[in-house]
């Protein structure tokens, strides 16, 4: 899912075609992400702009285009946030009924394993998107033990699932 370095440096340094591969290729992460927090489709795309507009118009603070990804995750969790407070529509983990299709048809595969929200999420953000665990304590302010074990709590039960 991370952008190669180079087209990291491009974007930091705005060429356009770059900026518009950044913003396709990071769309369906960057609504997970938000979908988390914000509840409407609607709401979803609002925040979804307001983060690649924040992140391109401080595209000169990011100091290591190689954290690109991290900067991107992070604002948009922080943008995500703000907003549903604002709205008052906080939701702290992921809604699986709420989830925009694509992400949401990747978490359906979970659910026949009886996960809570909880572990469909880190089990979602592990293995659909390939996040490490301190991009995913990032994203959810989980301490990275907590979701360690929980992450393993839920391939327990994924396995236990499969050989029934």
């Amino acid at each position: 899912m991370k952008v190669s370095k180079s087209l990291a440096k491009e974007f930091v340094l705005g060429k356009e075609e770059a900026v518009a591969e950044v913003y396709h290729k990071y769309r369906g992460l960057l609504y997970f992400i938000i979908s988390t927090y914000v509840k409407s489709k609607e709401d979803c795309e609002d925040v979804y702009q307001d983060v690649f507009l924040n992140v391109f118009n401080n595209k000169e603070k990011i100091k290591d285009p190689s954290n690109l990804h991290g900067y991107l995750c992070q604002t948009a969790k922080a943008v995500a946030i703000n907003y549903a407070k604002k709205n008052s529509n906080y939701v702290p983990l992921v809604n699986d009924e709420e989830i925009v299709s694509e992400e949401k048809n990747r978490i359906d595969e979970l659910l026949p394993y009886n996960l809570t929200k909880e572990e469909k999420a880190i089990v979602g953000y592990k293995l659909c998107f390939g996040l490490s665990y301190k991009e995913i304590q990032d994203i959810t302010g989980t301490p990275i033990p907590t979701l360690k074990y929980k992450y393993s709590l839920a391939l327990k039960k994924i396995k236990e699932a499969n050989h029934e």
